[in-house]
């Protein structure tokens, strides 16, 4: 896929499922493994509810820019929001052993995806880019650990 996909919601949480319907038909289309394109759904929309909550404090009037590749073995998607910028210094996990909804949004991010790098380079909002290799994650068990001591 040479080309990105591109999408337009609105800040409200319920557009949301827009964005992980298309990414889903993607990764479906592009035979990406399931456990995989679960992972990646979720780091999108995690990344968008981050958005809506903090970028634009909830106002649901606002805009969410999507841009989708996937070639080869490498999925990217940045995210665009024209609200608040992000602080990134700010961003601390809380610990998984303190057990309550909600702010792990950002520790599965960092987790999941291969690089995260957040621009606020700008005069207002942030650009979010978000990159998965997954080329190592679809080979079989047994070729994962060859080449590593």
């Amino acid at each position: 896929m040479n080309q990105p996909i591109k999408l337009v919601i609105p800040s409200d949480a319920k557009f949301l499922s827009l964005s992980r319907k298309v990414l889903q038909q993607l990764f479906a289309c592009q035979e990406v493994p399931s456990e995989i394109a679960r992972k990646l759904v979720l780091c999108v929309d995690e990344a968008c509810s981050n958005i809506i909550k903090y970028s634009y404090e909830g106002d649901p009037n606002q805009t969410i820019e999507l841009s989708f590749w996937l070639k080869d073995d490498q999925f990217t998607v940045k995210i665009r929001d024209y609200g608040k910028q992000c602080d990134t210094s700010t961003f601390k996990p809380r610990c998984l052993d303190d057990v309550k909804p909600g702010g792990l949004g950002t520790y599965f991010i960092h987790e999941i995806m291969d690089q995260v790098s957040y621009c606020t380079e700008r005069e207002q909002g942030t650009l979010l880019t978000m990159t998965k290799h997954f080329k190592n994650e679809t080979a079989p068990a047994a070729q994962q650990g060859q080449g590593k001591p």
